[in-house]
This record gives C-alpha cells, sequence and structure tokens, in this order.
C-alpha cells in the first residue's frame, strides 16, 4: 500500500517539475523575466505550478469515490490503497477536507488502526478548524474505537458549534437535519458514558427533532435517571 504512495508521490514531483521547466522556458506569466528582479527559483516553480497540483488531488478523489461507489469493491478492506489515496491527496491540497474526513474513518473502523485515523483526522482539523465533519468523525473514533468519551465530547460539541455557524452554511454547505440528529445522538451517548445522564437526555431530546425514533439509548437514560 505504501509503494502505491511513494510512486504516486515521485510521479507527481517529477510531471510537476517537467511542467515547471516547460513554463520557465515560455517565460509563462513573466515568470522568468520576474526571477531576474525579485522572485527567487522556488517561487518561480511554485507560481508555475498553479493549480496543477490541485486539480490532479480531484482526480485522485474522483477515482476514490469511484472505487467505492462503482467498482464492485464492498469495503476498503478489499482494496485499502485509496485510504493512501486520501492521503496523497492531502499532501497535494491540505484543504481537502473530504479526504481527511474518509481517511481517518477508513483507517479507524475498517482497517483497525484507530491511532492512525485519529492522527490523521487531528491533521485535518488543524488544517481546516472550521469544518464540522472531521471533528464529528474525530469524536467518533474517540467513542467507538478508542473509548475516550471525554475527548469524544470535546470533539462532538465542536462539531455542533461549527455546524451551527453560518460560516459553514457559506463556506460548505448546510448541514442536514440527519447529520444533526446523528450527531445529537453521539453526545447523548458520550454524556451517558461518562454519567452526566442529564446532559445526555437533553442531547438526546435534541435529536429527536431530527430522528423521532426512540432506541435503546433512551431508555437507558431514563432507567438512570428515573428507575431507582
Amino acid at each position: 500500500m505504501k509503494t502505491v504512495y511513494h510512486i504516486l508521490t515521485f510521479l507527481t514531483l517529477v510531471v510537476s517539475f517537467l511542467i515547471s521547466l516547460i513554463l520557465w522556458s515560455v517565460d509563462y506569466l513573466n515568470l522568468r523575466s520576474q526571477y531576474k528582479s525579485d522572485v527567487s527559483f522556488y517561487d518561480v516553480i511554485v507560481n508555475s505550478l498553479g493549480n496543477i497540483r490541485y486539480t490532479l488531488a480531484s482526480y485522485l478523489w474522483i477515482r476514490t469515490e469511484f472505487y467505492i461507489h462503482y467498482s464492485g469493491y464492498v469495503t476498503v478492506n478489499q482494496l485499502p490503497e485509496i485510504v493512501y489515496y486520501a492521503r496523497f491527496i492531502t499532501v497535494l491540497n491540505p484543504n481537502f477536507v473530504e479526504a481527511y474526513d474518509f481517511g481517518s474513518y477508513q483507517l479507524a473502523f475498517f482497517l483497525g488502526n484507530s491511532i492512525e485515523g485519529i492522527n490523521f483526522a487531528r491533521e485535518g482539523i488543524k488544517n481546516n478548524p472550521d469544518y464540522w465533519r472531521i471533528y464529528h468523525t474525530a469524536g467518533m473514533i474517540y467513542a467507538q474505537k478508542i473509548k475516550d468519551y471525554k475527548e469524544a465530547s470535546k470533539c462532538f460539541f465542536e462539531a455542533e458549534r461549527l455546524a451551527l455557524s453560518p460560516v459553514t452554511i457559506k463556506k460548505y454547505s448546510k448541514v442536514e437535519d440527519n447529520d444533526f440528529g446523528t450527531l445529537y445522538r453521539f453526545i447523548a451517548k458520550s454524556l451517558y458514558e461518562q454519567r452526566d445522564y442529564e446532559g445526555a437526555l437533553e442531547y438526546y431530546n435534541k435529536s429527536l427533532n431530527y430522528i423521532n425514533v426512540k432506541a435503546n439509548l433512551y431508555y437507558e437514560i431514563i432507567n438512570q435517571l428515573y428507575g431507582r
């Protein structure tokens, strides 16, 4: 798997360098002229590349989605290399939030590497601190795989704050009702595991505004509060 990742990295660097040399030779956007004045050769290379790396990242994401939805592979266990596609995409474009969200989830839940998954999610949070879903995924990993409900709660509460923020709607997209319902139930579960039963009930009741079905967790919370 790592071999695929390394090959992709190497090929991208080679192709990018060749393209930069071509653009340099034709004095694209007056790059050569600028270099003679006040721009370093490193700046010339970066400016020459332009949006090429973003285009390549988008192409790799399209390929990843193809493998997921249309290739016939049922789970990532049958094609673990696509997780390295996600890693490579984030190298090319650290703001490609979907790749962080996908990669961290697959690492933790399908490939059995919770620590690597949470580290990848944390990297995504560092590079994209205003994207709610990465916090949500990090919270899921903490809650379901690492069993650290305190850290899970922190992630879920931050996800809630960002999901309700006008910035999220403007920069990304409106958060769907079903996503709010799921998020609130994860918060309720995390609070329940920390024995904050009143808080758990509050958030479970919030979830009922979006998912109007009472699951076992609801009755467990009620039993803890009123069953004695």
